[in-house]
């Protein structure tokens, strides 16, 4: 339906007025240039203190106030969403927002539904949120039927204003579309714009690693934090195992076995399920027997905060995340002639050539190939 304005209304009736009633808060869903409106209850009832109308509304001075201003924008979008689509024709017909076919035509409010039920890691959740902040902020896919092929090539444009890899831009696309594919499955949307729309994956840039010398300045570095300390301990441990974060969190005494007389790591992948297995190094020994097997746990975003920290400590020019830890186990070990189907399995990947990348980095067959020349 169109021609129409959405706004909330706070205590209609003026019950507020008395400090010891409280207000209702509905939506109005007018028809523009009429009188022609109607209300919607959001079940939300605060007292006047309670209401501002700072982006539309906000409520405030109350202990659950995020969580009750998330609801009543959460309820806001449905009804415009509702209200935009092909199913909503009069006034009379808002009234049937709610109904469970009408809720899934938000397109915001379809990815956090389905990302809910995923229950992805740390690490993939943090970059699906990324894509709906994005999303939220371009502000044009409202419902399905704003899915287009112009505004697909729109938001292209409002990403490459921030987005400056073309792998990562590349892999927003990649995620969008698979929402867009997930809706038109489930007969909710009814044109995928990636069919036509192309982004081209773009090449990787090296991943960055940390050679005997540098691992050596962090492990000779003393931090005055106690938290960067749990940090640095929890990055070497990283270097000696190649662990990925979502598993250095879930690691405990029930990934030991003893193989051969020896310590070895012996799971599964949180994010692929992919078995892995590798020789418990005394470097990673050292800190697991520190800390009992228990080692200290927090967030994707708040290790990586720190690591940057433990780098400028340290005295490294190259910045540390997660990743930069598994890199250098790779490389790591290649240096150290293992197998590349050895290091393959000791990193969990499905298929070797994600390993063989690492083998380019290093170099290893370069230099062993030259040294051929010096042989003749």
């Amino acid at each position: 339906m169109n021609n129409t304005q959405l706004r909330y209304i706070f205590d209609r009736q003026k019950a507020a007025n008395n400090d010891t009633k409280r207000g209702l808060l509905q939506i109005e869903v007018r028809i523009t240039g009429t009188n022609s409106r109607t209300l919607i209850s959001t079940g939300i009832h605060l007292y006047k203190n309670q209401f501002s109308d700072k982006n539309g509304f906000t409520c405030k001075n109350h202990d659950n106030s995020p969580a009750i201003t998330g609801k009543a924008r959460a309820i806001f979008r449905q009804i415009e969403a509702f209200v935009l689509s092909d199913k909503c024709n009069s006034l009379q017909e808002v009234k049937n927002w709610n109904k469970d076919e009408a809720k899934i035509n938000s397109v915001i409010d379809f990815m956090k539904e389905s990302l809910r039920k995923r229950n992805p890691s740390d690490a993939v959740l943090e970059h699906h949120n990324i894509l709906i902040r994005k999303i939220e902020e371009f502000g044009r896919f409202r419902v399905f039927a704003d899915v287009t092929y112009e505004n697909v090539a729109d938001f292209d444009m409002f990403l490459r204003r921030t987005i400056k890899s073309q792998p990562v831009l590349y892999k927003r696309h990649n995620t969008f579309k698979s929402y867009i594919v997930d809706a038109m499955n489930r007969g909710i949307c009814k044109f995928n714009p990636y069919i036509h729309f192309k982004v081209h994956k773009g090449k990787s840039k090296y991943p960055t690693f940390l050679d005997e010398t540098e691992i050596k300045k962090i492990q000779d570095y003393t931090p005055d934090n106690d938290k960067i300390e749990k940090v640095k301990d929890l990055f070497i441990f990283q270097c000696f195992t190649g662990m990925a974060f979502a598993d250095l969190m879930e690691f405990s005494i029930n990934d030991i076995s003893n193989v051969d007389g020896m310590k070895v790591i012996r799971s599964n992948r949180k994010k692929t399920d992919e078995s892995f297995i590798a020789l418990l190094l005394p470097e990673a020994e050292n800190i697991a027997d520190r800390y009992h097997y228990n080692l200290p746990r927090l967030s994707n975003q708040k290790y990586n905060d720190y690591l940057k920290l433990l780098g400028a400590g340290a005295g490294l020019k190259k910045v540390l995340t997660a990743h930069v830890a598994r890199h250098t186990f790779a490389t790591y070990l290649i240096n150290k002639d293992i197998p590349i189907e050895s290091v393959s399995k000791a990193l969990g990947h499905a298929n070797i050539k994600q390993t063989q990348h690492y083998a380019k980095i290093a170099g290893k067959k370069v230099i062993s190939d030259m040294k051929k020349l010096l042989n003749k």
